[in-house]
């Protein structure tokens, strides 16, 4: 079941990506990473890779920096719009 951060980070994501909407998703993802953290479980380091060709971005991101790409790249952006939002 998804949390209210969670939501949330969707929502931000969902408008286009311009620098306000980059930091303010950049913002919910640290809330939601340290939602996480806060529930007590164990975690991993886990990295998010992206094998796509010629990107503008790195093709690994620890989970951690993604908040700093999101707000770096309008391209990684997009990608992670797709991934969070399921849209095509």
């Amino acid at each position: 079941m998804p949390t209210e951060e969670f939501e949330r980070l969707k929502e931000a994501l969902k408008k286009p990506p311009t620098e306000e909407a980059r930091k303010e998703a950049a913002q919910r993802f640290k809330e939601y990473g340290e939602t996480k953290k806060a529930s007590g479980k164990r975690q991993s380091r886990p990295t998010l890779v992206s094998l796509g060709y010629k990107k503008t971005y790195p093709s690994a991101i620890p989970l951690d920096k993604i908040p700093n790409e999101l707000v770096k790249s309008p391209e990684f952006y997009n990608l992670m719009k797709k991934v969070i939002t399921k849209e095509k």
